[in-house]
């Protein structure tokens, strides 16, 4: 067993993880990006349009479907490995579930575990053990870059070195791959010692050597096809590099490009090719040519092939995935891994998302790079001038709203999936029309065809504006079009001949100053769009006739210990499907504060809970259950709901009232005070008069004024003559003079709860007189047959009061026990204690991943009537 002294060099590298998570890539990156900027001369754009134009169709179908072949060749690694694990699940199954892992892990690898987070998933929907699907990712992962070692080693035995600028960058070159090198033979001498390899399954032993070699081989044609992809894309681009030579410079440039923990190591190791293949004589421009070429062949047409097939794989099986995901949580290398459930449960429709995003992105760049002039001129043998450069200049219009549109694919908006899918066909028909970009416009309908695939997940009716996530889409959008006006100003700036309104083929700085110009109108139309068509329904309060309703639903069928406070004017009504069941709830911020369970047949307050939470997620809101009690709480813990506890409920069985014996002497102690001190119950039935509602206002204005505080709602309730009429009144009269009152929450249902709300009593009532009153109130409602009578909220009673609570139920505690200067939680517990009730758990219902005590304050907010009232004291 570890010491602290031992453990805290780790927590401090725990520290220091995450930075250096960012410092590696950004190093890597800067490193090779100055190697770029000194050894390669400048980029002719046109030249590299027209070297991607001039690809033979059939041999780039033909490289496309070898780099297909190659990842989903990556998946017999995956294979071996789960039969030698004995692993019950069907090679097509297994093959099926690796392409999907691979093709998202070669494009958008996140430090390495998204590849590992999709299989672990996959396998745990499956009901494969854990241990043995973390095995299997475990030797998988270990298993990968044993054939790019096998390549390092042969490729330096037989001479080819990689191709370096300096003597400096080749020695360099040099220990990169020597340190590449060891890692086939540290890779035999751990997997045969025990001690390294305790991740394995209980009883399962060690991989034999046979396993190991073929392991070795199978990644060595791995590598050996990533290779061959690249080598026929810069051939076809016009690079005719010798294999020999290819091979020492792509194992070094890969070598480091894993390292830098940069998903598909984009930058790093195009980089470093790009630097390698020009230093050997390539012409710049067909090199990069054959790199654009060979991240689309093996790195987004698997990507978009890998979205296709996982939509019905992972997305298909949600009630499994949720299962799979809380029993993965609690596994040490999925938390290794870090990634939640649900983020790999919605990653494809983030993809989506920046696809639609690039989109955009695309169409800027096309219009901001000089067209070909064969091109054009065959566009417009065929097609009059102004049609062309109409095509120009509405695909910039169309890029800029693909822009903005993304937020609302990422947020499933269903009203942008139907704006998205006709602009991006109007933008593959313009990308043609404009200059003949057959690979942009095939680009633009695949995403097309990607999006109407998971048409049915695009539910959402609206989405927050001022959300950190829509924030830094927007801020995304003006990035990049800020960028388009900064290259259209400087083709302008750098154009003595410039006239805006010149129309011809050799006019690029005429054309591109028009775009601005629909850039500008792009992102005024989208923010105009979203203010008025994305932005959320007001919700309405209810008027009388649907405030009976609730009330026939709750005299059917029950409505809790809160269902009384829904007749307050601060609450909506969410109704179920068939109008059977209701849902009393608040709004604060993005917030839609559910009050207690919903209200109607047993049978249909778990779908009402499910249709809650789908209706705040339609609108990009966070459903919240408040005050859900103890026997309540497996429904919320199905429907993917977190528990925080509140507090405790008392409640008072009426059969055991009786102002006898020791248990009730507080309360025959305030009746038998009553009578020298001549006070009087009367129980008023409304309708009540002007007269009496003048009365009682005096006592709550004056118990107002004493107490220094300000009307509530929400949970709690407050002096409002429409929610006071809906129940009795109990008063307290001295002399004839109210001097307390309170109004009763009826019980509903056959076995409802009685109870008081609203209570308030004159400064100098004598002491007692409120337990009294509670004497009085419980003997009616024992009379009147009533079972049950509560006595309300003892907040954070016993929360977090043993050392296996969570930590915002610890800290709770805390505030319990030393937080009496702000609220008197102990000694509300102490005075509802003495009546020996029966303690009831009360907890919130919240989604997961929120953070607790957010929420709570958001609720306090609520409960004071907003944050205006909660910062200022209700002024």
């Amino acid at each position: 067993m570890s010491t602290p002294e031992t453990a805290r060099p780790l927590s401090r590298l725990q520290r220091w993880q995450p930075l250096l998570r960012w410092l590696l890539p950004l190093g890597l990156l800067s490193a090779v990006a100055a190697l770029v900027w000194h050894g390669v001369d400048g980029f002719d754009l046109p030249q590299l349009q027209r070297t991607l134009l001039a690809v033979p169709t059939v041999p780039a179908i033909a490289i496309a479907l070898l780099a297909l072949a190659s990842v989903a060749f990556t998946g017999l690694i995956d294979l071996v490995i789960a039969r030698w694990l004995a692993l019950p699940i069907g090679a097509r199954d297994m093959l099926r579930l690796s392409f999907v892992a691979n093709a998202l892990a070669n494009a958008l690898n996140l430090y390495g575990t998204l590849g590992s987070g999709v299989r672990l998933l996959g396998l745990g929907t499956r009901g494969i053990e854990l241990a043995r699907s973390a095995a299997l990712i475990g030797l998988q992962v270990l298993s990968l870059p044993l054939g790019l070692s096998l390549l390092v080693i042969l490729t330096v035995a037989l001479g080819s070195r990689p191709i370096t600028p300096s003597t400096t960058t080749h020695w360099l070159a040099m220990a990169v791959l020597a340190a590449a090198a060891c890692y086939l033979p540290l890779f035999h001498l751990v997997t045969a010692r025990r001690r390294f390899m305790r991740w394995l399954p209980a009883g399962s032993d060690l991989p034999p050597l046979r396993l190991k070699l073929g392991l070795t081989l199978l990644s060595f044609i791995d590598w050996l096809l990533n290779a061959a992809v690249l080598y026929g894309c810069l051939y076809l681009c016009g690079v005719p590099v010798q294999p020999g030579a290819l091979l020492g410079s792509f194992a070094a440039a890969q070598t480091l490009g894993l390292l830098s923990l940069i998903p598909g190591g984009f930058g790093v190791f195009d980089g470093l090719m790009l630097l390698a293949l020009t230093t050997a004589g390539h012409d710049s421009a067909a090199v990069l040519s054959g790199l654009f070429l060979f991240r689309i062949a093996y790195y987004l047409l698997p990507l978009m092939s890998g979205l296709y097939v996982g939509s019905g794989l992972l997305v298909a099986r949600m009630p499994a995935l949720s299962r799979a995901g809380e029993r993965l949580r609690r596994h040490p290398l999925f938390g290794l891994l870090g990634l939640p459930g649900n983020l790999l449960a919605g990653f494809g429709m983030r993809v989506l998302a920046i696809l639609t995003f690039s989109a955009g992105l695309v169409l800027l760049a096309s219009a901001a790079i000089p067209a070909v002039h064969e091109h054009i001129e065959l566009v417009r043998r065929f097609l009059p001038l102004a049609a062309v450069e109409s095509s120009y200049w509405f695909s910039i219009l169309t890029g800029v709203l693909l822009l903005g549109l993304g937020r609302g694919i990422d947020g499933r908006l269903r009203l942008a999936y139907g704006l998205t899918q006709p602009l991006l066909v109007l933008g593959a028909i313009l990308a043609i029309t404009k200059g003949l970009h057959f690979g942009e416009a095939l680009f633009l309908l695949a995403i097309a065809v990607l999006l109407r695939l998971r048409k049915r997940e695009f539910s959402q009716r609206a989405m927050s504006l001022t959300s950190v996530t829509t924030l830094a889409w927007f801020g995304g959008l003006l990035l990049v079009v800020l960028a388009f006006f900064a290259i259209g100003i400087g083709a302008v700036l750098g154009d003595d001949s410039f006239d805006l309104w010149y129309f011809g083929h050799g006019e690029h700085s005429s054309r591109i100053a028009r775009g601005l110009f629909a850039a500008a109108i792009g992102v005024f139309a989208y923010l105009i769009w979203q203010a008025f068509a994305v932005r959320r329904p007001a919700l309405k309060l209810p008027d009388h006739a649907e405030l009976e309703q609730a009330r026939a639903v709750y005299m059917q069928h029950g409505g809790g210990e809160f269902a009384h406070l829904s007749f307050s004017a601060d609450k909506h009504l969410f109704w179920s499907a068939d109008h059977g069941a209701v849902v009393a709830y608040g709004m604060v911020r993005d917030r839609l504060v559910a009050l207690g369970s919903p209200s109607g047949p047993a049978a249909a307050i778990k779908r009402t809970i499910l249709d809650f939470r789908q209706f705040a997620d339609a609108q990009d809101r966070v459903p919240l259950f408040y005050e859900v009690l103890e026997p309540e709480l497996s429904l919320y813990h199905d429907l993917g709901f977190d528990l925080f506890k509140l507090g405790e409920l008392a409640t008072i069985r009426l059969a055991e009232f009786s102002l006898a014996g020791k248990r009730w002497e507080d309360l025959r102690q305030a009746v038998n005070r009553s009578l020298k001190e001549q006070l009087e119950f009367e129980l008023v039935e409304p309708p009540f008069d002007t007269v009496l509602m003048s009365q009682i206002e005096r006592v709550s204005d004056a118990w107002l004024a004493a107490k220094g505080a300000h009307e509530k709602g929400f949970s709690l309730g407050r002096f409002d003559a429409d929610y006071l009429a809906w129940s009795p009144l109990a008063l307290v009269r001295r002399a004839g003079e109210i001097i307390a009152f309170a109004n009763l929450l009826p019980p509903y249902g056959p076995n409802g709860t009685a109870s008081i709300d609203l209570m308030r009593l004159l400064d100098d009532a004598p002491r007692g007189t409120m337990d009294f009153l509670f004497a009085r109130v419980m003997q009616w409602a024992r009379d009147a047959g009533h079972a049950q009578f509560s006595l309300g909220m003892a907040p954070l009673s016993a929360v977090g009061d043993n050392p296996y609570a969570r930590i915002n139920e610890r800290l709770a505690a805390l505030a319990f026990q030393y937080g009496g200067r702000f609220y008197n939680y102990q000694g509300l517990r102490h005075y509802k204690q003495k009546f020996q009730p029966q303690w009831t758990g009360a907890y919130l219902a919240y989604p997961r991943g929120l953070w607790v005590p957010g929420l709570l304050i958001d609720i306090t907010a609520l409960v004071a009537g907003g944050y205006r009232h909660l910062l200022l004291g209700g002024r």
